[in-house]
């Protein structure tokens, strides 16, 4: 008798893309509610997404800032946020404040106001799971890059989490409600750029022709680190003049539904939940 798979085996996109086929909403950095609504839940969790010292304040700065980056991602503004908490007992209230002060103090900068959430114990490792509410007038997915498309990131990539750039880092959502009138794909640089490229290839049913000289930041982290949270997007030729002068140009999209790096096949390397640990 055959072994049960995994979800080791499949990886973490593999299973995402198992149980999409039940969930018609998903496949974009927000689920979009008749109407422009986004909805989108992001946890982080100790030991994974940041370390047992690490200031409550910056994880909670944290857990809220990578749910209003999937909001930017979609050209969108907050709203709304609801938090839910696992705790040890032995949990100082001051930690809790602090993180609920690292919380309010940037969706505070959005707009974004904290409605309420729940609270559970754990044994080992706590977490944080913010789920948040906004709109968009014209989302945009990662389903509309077109062959000819100019390929942009917002800003420089590799080294987040080493440099602990990923626990202070500045969601795009004033880029990403810039670049709604413009992008015909987006999203949000979260499991490094080789990985979320494919994302947009199995997305748009296109590919990409990026050159390494033109990323802005050293190989091969920049492919592969995530946790950068700037966005990758794509605008026709005809839009692509002003925005590089505030953007890095950084490739083209092509018919072929592959990633290609100077000519040569990249693979989906980046970060994977289930196939590895920070």
């Amino acid at each position: 008798m055959a072994s049960m798979k995994t979800v080791r085996d499949i990886g973490e996109f593999g299973l995402i893309r198992q149980l999409a086929k039940h969930i018609p909403l998903a496949g974009d950095d927000c689920a979009v509610l008749p109407g422009g609504g986004l909805l989108t839940c992001d946890p982080v969790i100790e030991g994974i997404h940041f370390l047992p010292d690490t200031p409550a304040r910056r994880v909670g700065w944290k857990a809220m800032a990578r749910n209003l980056s999937d909001i930017a991602a979609m050209g969108g503004e907050p709203r709304y946020a609801v938090v839910s908490l696992g705790l040890r007992p032995s949990t100082p209230v001051r930690w809790v404040r602090e993180l609920y002060a690292g919380m309010r103090a940037v969706a505070g900068q959005f707009g974004c106001e904290i409605v309420g959430g729940d609270t559970a114990h754990v044994r080992h490792e706590q977490f944080v799971v913010v789920t948040l509410l906004g709109h968009a007038d014209r989302p945009v997915r990662r389903s509309g890059a077109k062959p000819g498309d100019i390929v942009f990131v917002t800003g420089p990539l590799g080294g987040s989490f080493s440099s602990g750039k990923h626990l202070t880092f500045t969601p795009r959502l004033r880029e990403g409600r810039y670049l709604a009138r413009y992008a015909h794909a987006m999203i949000d640089v979260s499991d490094g750029l080789a990985s979320d490229l494919h994302r947009l290839v199995e997305a748009s049913r296109v590919g990409f022709d990026i050159a390494s000289a033109k990323i802005p930041g050293r190989l091969p982290g920049a492919l592969t680190d995530g946790e950068d949270f700037e966005l990758l997007f794509t605008v026709a030729p005809r839009e692509a003049g002003p925005l590089r002068r505030k953007f890095h140009e950084i490739g083209r999209v092509i018919q072929q539904p592959v990633v290609l790096l100077d000519g040569r096949p990249l693979a989906a390397k980046g970060y994977d939940h289930f196939a590895q640990r920070r």
